[in-house]
């Protein structure tokens, strides 16, 4: 073999090498921008809100995750497993398409924010879940859709772009909570209100990004009926662990109060970057498993997943290290001082984002396997354990809320991992995305 072709072999697995830590780094930066602006609402909630106060805040964000599982589930994720098989010049060409399909189930999502009204209504002001229900209703009809745009950018190899979005999303929600902080606006308003303007203007944004690079039409015609029944599994699957968190946020707060629940969610926000890491490396690495799984090449599984686990347990350990507890180089016990005012909280919650966030990818492999009647019986079997960990809150107090989620999550990943094995016995019958496409028009 000559020399040049020597080198250039090098050279093009160098490149090979780069590209994907770019890739990568895109998707980290994407989570993280995103994330922190959740990030924000949730700090400035856990800071100008009393105890009791962030006790409701954490109620109505169960809500919201709930809420945006609708649309992301029952159609856009459908979508993007269709998208995945087209060529990448022409994924994003499946927005056009799937937003229509995408805006009645994120209005229904929306509207699940009014059992947290009722939930809330037992328990606090109306000046305090009136202006909660408003915002946190308007920000889940929106965040789907914008979620929906950043991940299609993804999957058509633009992750950078998505990273924009999502500064632009951070961006402007920092810009929105100083801006209605100054104007003296009612608390209750902030935490939400400035996610609703920032999804807005970066949803408008991602939607301008993700125009397809050629004039070529989409290769394929999404089929609604195809993508729902398909989606109908998966929503249930994705929905019931979010329905059962907001289950176990409300069997603390009448077990044990509002305030203890109010403790669990400031040590939530703590704790949060390790989701965020774990849903970056999801956007990067979710579309190469899933292209693995539907062509049923275990190898690609595998490798993925060593070194997605390897990520995020080594990045996850040494954060729990430096903020897991109140100590004069934690930047979180100064952010977020209320999360440290019970001992080991923090750490409880890091162990249980770690959890969900091992999560991101084994619920993509199987997704794009056609597994979704798999996720759903898992989530409805593990359901159960996560609500009667959460009924110990009259012991465990606001330790229910991570031992709940470290249950749950741990019955969840655990039968979801073992049915991984299931799609690579034989590569007959894999899926290429026919299922959720009709024929060209």
């Amino acid at each position: 073999m000559s020399r040049d072709l020597i080198d250039g072999e090098v050279t093009a697995s160098l490149r090979s090498r780069i590209v994907k830590n770019l890739g990568i780094g895109a998707g980290v930066v994407d989570a993280a921008m995103s994330s922190l602006a959740t990030f924000l609402g949730g700090l400035v909630a856990a800071n100008i809100l009393g105890e009791a106060e962030l006790g409701v805040y954490a109620v109505f964000f169960t809500a919201f995750n709930f809420g945006q599982v609708i649309a992301n589930n029952l159609i856009y994720i459908p979508a993007e497993v269709a998208a995945v098989a087209w060529p990448a010049e022409n994924r994003t060409r499946v927005l056009t398409q799937s937003i229509p399909y995408g805006v009645l189930p994120s209005l229904i999502g929306a509207a699940a924010i009014g059992i947290a009204s009722l939930v809330a209504a037992q328990i606090s002001t109306a000046e305090v879940v009136v202006p909660l229900t408003i915002t946190a209703a308007i920000t889940t009809f929106l965040w789907p859709t914008q979620d929906h745009i950043r991940r299609m950018l993804h999957i058509a190899d633009r992750s950078w772009a998505a990273a924009v979005v999502s500064a632009a999303q951070f961006a402007i929600a920092a810009a929105a909570i100083g801006v209605l902080i100054a104007m003296d606006v009612a608390a209750a308003w902030i935490p939400f209100g400035a996610l609703a303007v920032a999804n807005l203007i970066s949803l408008l944004l991602g939607f301008v990004l993700a125009r397809p690079a050629t004039s070529e039409s989409a290769p394929e015609r999404l089929d609604p009926r195809g993508l729902t029944r398909s989606g109908i599994w998966l929503m249930t699957g994705v929905g019931i662990p979010p329905i059962t968190a907001f289950a176990a946020a409300s069997i603390i707060t009448f077990a044990a109060g509002p305030e203890v629940l109010g403790f669990a969610e400031a040590a939530r926000v703590a704790a949060h970057p390790v989701l965020v890491l774990g849903t970056g490396l999801g956007y990067v690495m979710g579309p190469r498993i899933m292209r693995g799984a539907i062509a049923r090449d275990i190898e690609v599984s595998r490798h993925n997943h060593r070194r997605f686990n390897r990520f995020l347990i080594v990045a996850a350990s040494v954060y729990a290290l430096v903020i897991g507890f109140d100590w004069i180089g934690n930047p979180m016990a100064l952010l977020v001082p209320k999360a440290y005012t019970i001992e080991w909280l923090v750490v409880a919650s890091v162990l249980a984002n770690i959890l969900m966030g091992a999560m991101v990818l084994v619920l993509q492999e199987l997704t794009a396997a056609r597994r979704s009647r798999t996720i759903a019986f898992v989530s409805m079997i593990s359901a159960p354990f996560q609500l009667l960990a959460a009924g110990t809150a009259g012991v465990t107090e606001a330790f229910a809320r991570p031992i709940s989620l470290v249950v749950g999550n741990g019955a969840r990943l655990f039968g979801n991992t073992r049915a991984i094995g299931s799609i690579y016995d034989g590569a007959a019958g894999s899926d290429t995305g026919e299922a959720f496409v009709g024929h060209s028009r």
